[in-house]
């Protein structure tokens, strides 16, 4: 029986901070993937780091990341790199070369007897807005959808799926985004997450699809 691996790369989004671990997309993939395509053996590794930037991740790449060989990644930053706080904060022009680099570090990796690529599949996912508050004043849904786009844009010159998370809760509004949000208006709620985790699902069934999986 083939193994896929798939592996989530991000910060606090990506970790699940403040929700039990069931909750995470990842921890659902987990349990979904192997009823549902049954032919193969499903690896699915979180490497989330709470309060990752991109800088970040450049440096964990080889031991959080390649050391495992993985399939498909899943890539969410953004949320720190956007933000005002002076550890955290990126410029978009060193968050886009970042994200870059990351990206092409997957692209010249080989991977023996894949089922899917040659190479690991990056998929971009954008970072969510926020709900605009005092309660994390260096955070505002402004900011990250700067960096958002940026996320967008490697996507579509690079020809990489994306998974625009940021319109799909910013099209809601502030108001009826706060049930998707946790008491902070920056981590994602059960509900938030189960919102994440569906448009991650429907993606990777076309991915699926279209590599004969099914």
């Amino acid at each position: 029986m083939k193994e896929i691996t798939i592996l989530g790369f991000g910060d606090s989004l990506t970790f699940g901070y403040g929700v039990e671990e069931s909750v995470t997309f990842l921890s659902r993939l987990k349990h979904t993937l192997p009823a549902h395509y049954k032919d193969f053996r499903w690896n699915v590794i979180n490497s989330g780091i709470n309060g990752d930037t991109t800088r970040d991740a450049k440096r964990r790449l080889m031991g959080d990341v390649l050391c495992f060989l993985p399939h498909i990644v899943l890539i969410l930053f953004g949320s720190n790199d956007s933000s005002l706080c002076e550890e955290q904060y990126l410029t978009p022009y060193e968050f886009e070369n970042n994200l870059l680099h990351i990206i092409e570090t997957l692209n010249a990796v080989q991977l023996p007897h894949s089922p899917l690529e040659s190479s690991p599949i990056p998929i971009l996912i954008t970072p969510p807005p926020v709900i605009d508050t005092d309660f994390f004043p260096f955070n505002t849904t402004d900011r990250v959808e700067k960096y958002s786009n940026i996320v967008k844009k490697i996507a579509d010159e690079k020809n990489i799926i994306c998974i625009d998370f940021f319109s799909v809760l910013n099209s809601m509004g502030q108001k009826n985004m706060v049930p998707y949000f946790q008491s902070d208006g920056v981590h994602l709620s059960p509900k938030g997450y189960e919102l994440l985790y569906h448009s991650i699902y429907s993606t990777l069934q076309d991915l699926f699809q279209k590599k004969n999986l099914l």
